[in-house]
């Protein structure tokens, strides 16, 4: 193919000027007749590199397992119950109470404090012998006035006792003491043989009416009792200015009576129930009373004022009283009273 004269100006003419001297045979078209170039030579392939051989990781360390102490459990601290806390200890001994009570017509005005403080006694052995105590209490009254008026009620377990109410405290009669007490010696040695026992006398007179017991009988019987069942305790609290001579002459020593004012029943029951509770407890080996009881109920500072005189069926104001107003009765001499013609076990 021959190009033209114009063509081939314009090829002449680059963006760096006119290639004059340019060979024209380049310019030209390759024809038919002219052989094809050499095939340029293959370029020999690059040898392969051979890979490089990894480089082995660095070993890791076996661990060293140290053995750890286990941790120590962080301590709970044990909320108690609010009431639980104030709860007394449990009993760490059996304990059998009886309770001889004077019920003759001169106890007539102090029904309401002796209703409440058999009630507080009671109440507080229920505490210590709850649920877990692995320990037994029992509970008995024997109610005197004339030598034909003692009763003695069922022995039960403290559990089964119920508040005492003033239907329950009918006051009338003379005070067969030496026979009551002899009826509650012979009662503990029977139903609590080789088991703690404790007898509280509770009276605001003198004997003058037992027909069979004597002051010295009484006293022959507390000291065999003392021989075979010395886990037995016999304490005696009055009001009557012979509450000490006869606690003596019965074989009593003083940590086992007090003598009270009579405004001081109250004070006088209270450390009975203290008595009860540092025995079952474990603080003493016997029902006794402390230098403390004793002033407390003795010391005319520490004692109650007197009672304000009231109407008959008008019941006393007293906050801790476990009574309603429909337990209290009121006994008309005009009336005749219930008697017993004989101690019914």
């Amino acid at each position: 193919m021959i190009m033209s004269d114009a063509a081939r100006a314009r090829l002449y003419k680059t963006p760096y000027g006119v290639m004059e001297d340019f060979p024209e045979h380049l310019l030209a078209a390759p024809s038919a007749a002219q052989p094809p170039a050499p095939a340029a030579e293959p370029v020999p392939a690059a040898e392969p590199v051979p890979a490089a051989e990894p480089v082995p990781a660095a070993e890791d360390p076996v661990p060293v397992l140290v053995p750890v102490a286990e941790a120590e459990p962080v301590p709970v601290p044990q909320v108690e119950d609010e009431e639980e806390s104030q709860l007394p200890p449990l009993a760490v001994k059996d304990m059998n109470v009886l309770i001889v009570q004077d019920l003759s017509g001169s106890m007539e005005g102090q029904r309401m404090s002796v209703a409440t403080g058999i009630n507080e006694i009671f109440g507080d052995m229920k505490k210590r012998y709850r649920v877990p105590c692995e320990h037994k209490a029992t509970v008995c009254i024997i109610k005197f006035s004339s030598h034909d008026n003692i009763t003695s009620g069922p022995v039960i377990p403290i559990s089964e006792a119920k508040p005492i109410t003033m239907r329950d405290l009918v006051c009338d009669g003379m005070t067969a003491m030496w026979d009551a007490t002899a009826i509650a010696i012979d009662h503990m040695n029977k139903h609590s043989a080789g088991v703690p026992a404790t007898t509280y006398i509770f009276t605001d007179g003198d004997n003058n009416d037992s027909k069979i017991h004597t002051q010295s009988s009484v006293n022959e019987m507390i000291a065999d009792n003392k021989k075979r069942n010395p886990m037995h305790s016999v304490l005696f609290i009055g009001s009557d200015p012979t509450t000490k001579r006869n606690a003596q002459d019965i074989g009593i020593d003083r940590v086992h009576s007090i003598q009270h004012d009579a405004n001081a029943t109250p004070v006088a029951y209270e450390v009975c129930r203290r008595a009860l509770g540092r025995c079952v407890s474990g603080d003493t080996q016997s029902t006794e009373f402390t230098q403390e009881d004793i002033v407390m109920s003795e010391t005319p500072q520490h004692q109650h004022e007197p009672q304000t005189p009231r109407t008959p069926h008008t019941p006393p104001h007293h906050t801790d009283s476990q009574l309603s107003e429909d337990d209290y009765a009121f006994a008309s001499d005009d009336v005749p009273t219930r008697t017993f013609s004989s101690y019914r076990r």
